[in-house]
């Protein structure tokens, strides 16, 4: 990377370099282009891009698969998905080949990773027929896994050399695999197998002669190929690592997972899991120039939603005939209802959280804590909002009935005792899904969305009509 590149620092800059950059590419002017991106980060590069149509894009990427190759996977690794389909689109076998040719692997399997269907087969036809043998040994790995993300360049020393000679071959780069990012030295054995790890530090700081079997630490944080990347990314926060190794079934060293990768699957789980919170997926972002396939990805939770809601328009017509001079109470459905959803919601939030960084479920005494915690605040909200929810109906019912002989204690109790109920049950309710959820092998970010809504609406439709039933005789008397 040329050395004259600065990072973008103000917006102002920003905006003079967008403005600079579509007026260059639109007139064509390929030598001033290529300067400008001799000068510019490729981050910054990636950022301007999708103020390009897909043909310029496509022209961009072709001067900097010629002048700067090694930023050119650099920026197509910084775009979003469709504007990489939209580029891939644009380029000839060749371009593409090259642009994949020059990207470290687990970057060129991330972003082949995150291309829509027919664009993903494309360029898996590509590297088969170019020989990238590292990239399609990657994409054999399981999705999601240890393997798909790893990094084949790594710094790995055989355990009878001294120190010294670890040195001087970390020097000279001969006989081993290395990367840009050194974090630690993996030690293996005669047949490549991983028995230690030390550092960088520990290496400088030893006496030349003794041997690098005495000084590394045995006992080390280790994956294996098939190890979903969601616990590799908890394992390093956990020990707070900037690489983990990886083996294979034979516990040899087959690469590292490195905490540029690492911070990826943070970002990458965490818009998973809000996605599915709403009832949606994270494959809008790959097609979300089609309308219609967005619609089908999120038709499914709302039909969900659509049904429950269902469900509760039968309950409101169980209960009709018997609540027909009750008319008024159908004025705080929405308050029931909505209080109910939207603590629920809150609860199965912060559940999701908690299970994803490891506090909820570290025993079975934490996940009951967790459940009784949230009852207790929902107690709590409860009794403060019912009690407002109370005063609000017994008010506007004693305005409604201007003085009229009627008993207005009920109404208020049936909208408090209500709202209270439920706001207590989608406590309850949001806790103990996502819960359940893991306990079943599915993704409890799952249960945050509608069908959390929906258990709410139903259980706060029922307590609230089937109370107000038990006390008719007061309400319409």
């Amino acid at each position: 990377m040329p050395l004259l590149m600065e990072p973008i620092v103000s917006p102002r800059k920003a905006v003079l370099l967008a403005s600079t950059f579509r007026r260059l590419v639109r007139r064509g002017a390929r030598a001033n282009i290529s300067k400008l991106l001799g000068k510019t980060r490729p981050e910054d590069v990636a950022l301007q891009l999708p103020g390009l149509t897909p043909a310029e894009q496509a022209d961009v990427f072709r001067i900097l698969i010629s002048d700067f190759p090694e930023n050119a996977g650099v920026v197509l690794t910084e775009l979003d998905s469709p504007y990489q389909a939209n580029v891939i689109n644009e380029l000839d076998r060749g371009d593409i080949e090259a642009l994949f040719d020059g990207m470290p692997v687990d970057d060129a399997v991330s972003v082949v990773d995150s291309l829509p269907e027919e664009v993903r087969r494309q360029v898996i036809e590509i590297v088969e027929l170019g020989d990238l043998e590292q990239v399609q040994e990657h994409l054999t790995y399981k999705d999601d896994s240890a393997g798909r993300i790893m990094d084949s360049e790594y710094l790995a020393l055989r355990e009878d050399k001294t120190v010294g000679e670890a040195i001087r071959e970390i020097q000279d780069s001969r006989g081993i695999q290395t990367t840009g990012n050194i974090f630690y030295v993996y030690i293996v054995d005669s047949s490549g197998h991983l028995v230690g790890v030390t550092s960088l530090r520990q290496l400088l700081l030893n006496d030349p002669t003794v041997a690098l079997s005495e000084i590394m630490t045995r006992s080390l944080i280790k994956v294996d190929t098939d190890t979903d990347q969601e616990e590799v990314a908890e394992l390093a926060n956990r020990y707070d690592l900037l690489a983990i190794p990886v083996t294979d079934g034979s516990n040899r060293l087959v690469g590292i997972v490195t905490v540029d990768d690492i911070i990826d699957v943070f970002q990458e789980e965490a818009t998973e899991d809000f996605f599915k919170m709403v009832g949606t997926s994270d494959d809008e972002i790959v097609y979300e120039n089609r309308s219609l396939k967005v619609a089908g990805i999120r038709l499914p939770w709302l039909i969900l939603n659509l049904v429950g809601l269902g469900f509760g328009g039968l309950m409101i017509e169980r209960f009709q005939v018997s609540l027909q001079e009750a008319l008024f109470l159908l004025t705080f459905v929405p308050v029931v209802m909505g209080m109910g959803g939207n603590l629920g919601s809150q609860t199965s939030t912060i559940a999701v959280r908690g299970m994803a960084t490891g506090r909820i479920e570290a025993s079975r005494d934490r996940s009951r804590s967790f459940v009784w915690q949230q009852v207790k605040v929902g107690a709590i909200l409860g009794v403060a909002c019912a009690a407002l929810a109370a005063i609000g109906a017994y008010v506007l019912e004693a305005y409604i009935k201007n003085g009229s002989e009627v008993e207005l204690l009920p109404y208020a109790a049936v909208v408090g005792v209500s709202l209270f109920a439920a706001m207590v049950l989608a406590s309850l309710n949001g806790a103990m899904i996502p819960l359940i959820f893991r306990r079943l092998g599915i993704d409890p970010a799952v249960a945050s969305g509608p069908l959390v809504t929906t258990s709410n609406d139903l259980t706060g439709i029922i307590i609230y009509f089937g109370l107000a039933s038990l006390l008719i005789e007061h309400l319409v008397r």
